[in-house]
C-alpha cells in the first residue's frame, strides 16, 4: 500500500497561503461570448483602427509624392541653372567677339584716337618733361603729326622721338618720359576683359551652388 501513487489535489491553479488568502491565480480565461454592447464597441474600435491605418497609408503616399515632386523640381532647377549659365557664357563670348571686331574696325578708321586719348589723360605727367619716346608699329607721318598735336595741347614743348616696334600688335603703342611710361595693347585689353568676365561668371555660379546647397565644382 505504501507504493500506491500519490495524487496532487487539483486546485485549479489557485495558490492559497496558510490564512486561506489567494497569493496567485491563473490568468482569466478569454470570454467565449460577448454582449451586443461589447460587440458594437469592438466593431467601432476595429473601424477606427482601420480608418487610422488607411489615413496613415494615404499620408505616407502623399509624402512620397511630394518628395518625388521636390526631387524632380530640384533636378529641373539644376538643369535650368546649367542651361542659363551656358547661355550667359555664350552671350559673353559673343559680346566679346563683337566688341573685338568693332574695336579693330575703329582702329582702322581712327588709328591715332587711342594714343591721342592717352596723351590727353597723361597731360599733367608729360607736360613738363623734356622729351617723349613713342614706340608703335610703323609710326607713319599721320601718327607722328597726331602725337605732336596731342602733346602740344597738354603744354608739352620738348622733343618727341618715334621708334618702330615691328612685332607690336595693331594699334598698340608705348609712351616713355623720364619719370614714367604708359602702354596700350588692344589684344591684352581684350584678354584681360575676357578673363574678368569669366571670373564674374564663375563667382556667380559658385554663389548659386552654395545657396542651393549643391556640391561645388572643382576650380569654382
Amino acid at each position: 500500500m505504501s507504493d500506491a501513487p500519490k495524487y496532487k489535489k487539483f486546485d485549479f491553479g489557485t495558490v492559497y497561503d496558510e490564512g486561506g488568502r489567494v497569493t496567485s491565480a491563473p490568468p482569466p480565461r478569454p470570454k467565449k461570448y460577448f454582449t451586443p454592447e461589447e460587440v458594437e464597441q469592438i466593431r467601432q474600435q476595429a473601424y477606427t483602427q482601420g480608418e487610422l491605418s488607411a489615413l496613415a497609408a494615404s499620408q505616407a503616399l502623399q509624402a512620397e509624392a511630394v518628395q518625388a515632386l521636390a526631387d524632380a523640381a530640384g533636378q529641373g532647377l539644376e538643369t535650368l541653372h546649367s542651361v542659363l549659365a551656358q547661355h550667359k557664357e555664350e552671350c559673353v563670348e559673343l559680346a566679346l567677339v563683337c566688341a573685338h571686331k568693332i574695336a579693330s574696325h575703329a582702329l582702322d578708321l581712327f588709328p591715332d584716337a587711342a594714343i591721342k586719348a592717352a596723351l590727353a589723360a597723361l597731360g599733367d605727367e608729360v607736360s613738363g618733361s623734356p622729351r617723349l619716346i613713342v614706340s608703335a608699329q610703323s609710326p607713319d607721318a599721320a601718327l607722328q603729326k597726331a602725337v605732336r598735336e596731342a602733346a602740344a595741347l597738354t603744354g608739352f614743348t620738348g622733343a618727341i622721338q618715334f621708334r618702330d616696334q615691328p612685332h607690336a600688335a595693331k594699334g598698340a603703342f608705348e609712351i616713355q618720359w623720364p619719370d614714367g611710361r604708359a602702354a596700350y595693347d588692344p589684344s591684352k585689353v581684350y584678354e584681360a576683359l575676357r578673363s574678368a568676365l569669366k571670373e564674374v561668371l564663375l563667382a556667380e555660379a559658385y554663389h548659386k551652388q552654395k545657396a542651393m546647397g549643391q556640391p561645388l565644382a572643382k576650380g569654382a
